[in-house]
């Protein structure tokens, strides 16, 4: 490869992508290392998805796609719509790897505590930023290891309920991982 093809390659891949890749990696990578990542001795990995807009949406299909053996078994969002588009979009985008049903969708301001009662491994927390201290200390509680978006918090008191949550998880193992900001 010449200098000009390297230089042309390089610029194929944006520093926005080269930080989202890495996040979803490093989420995946930490995974195995934990004591109680696998559901039933599986290997796969179970996710539930907590917020079914775009972002969540966005979010979900780079988890999946970031490892074999990755899959979406629970969503839930407080509008049907929201999280019917999300659903049809992933299952578009990523096809075999949503083994989301009818049993694991849920609606309304409770969707968040049903899906953490599911078979899951992972959470993905990107509803509005004001509800994530409360959601990640649910999480914590559930024994479930948390991807969240930023911001993890909006007030002084919410981020001293993420210290806490976080103090929490470790003690678990439980392994918490917060998205970064990214610009293309």
């Amino acid at each position: 490869m010449n200098d000009n093809q390297q230089i042309s390659h390089k610029r194929d891949v944006s520093r926005r992508d080269f930080i989202k890749t890495s996040a979803v990696l490093s989420m995946a990578a930490m995974m195995p290392g934990a004591s109680n990542v696998f559901a039933a001795g599986s290997d796969t990995v179970r996710v539930g998805v907590i917020g079914c807009g775009g972002r969540g949406t966005y979010d979900a299909t780079y988890c999946v796609n970031a490892a074999p053996n990755v899959e979406i078994v629970a969503m839930g969002d407080l509008f049907k719509d929201r999280l019917d588009r999300s659903l049809a979009k992933l299952k578009e985008q990523v096809g075999d790897k949503v083994k989301v049903t009818g049993d694991t969708t849920f609606i309304g301001f409770d969707a968040y505590a049903q899906v953490l009662a599911s078979d899951v491994d992972l959470v993905i927390l990107t509803t509005p930023p004001h509800f994530r201290p409360a959601h990640l200390k649910a999480a914590v509680e559930a024994g479930k290891h948390v991807y969240m978006e930023k911001p993890v918090a909006v007030d002084p008191v919410g981020i001293r309920s993420v210290i806490a949550s976080s103090e929490a998880a470790e003690k678990q193992n439980l392994k918490l991982m917060a998205g970064i900001q990214m610009r293309r």
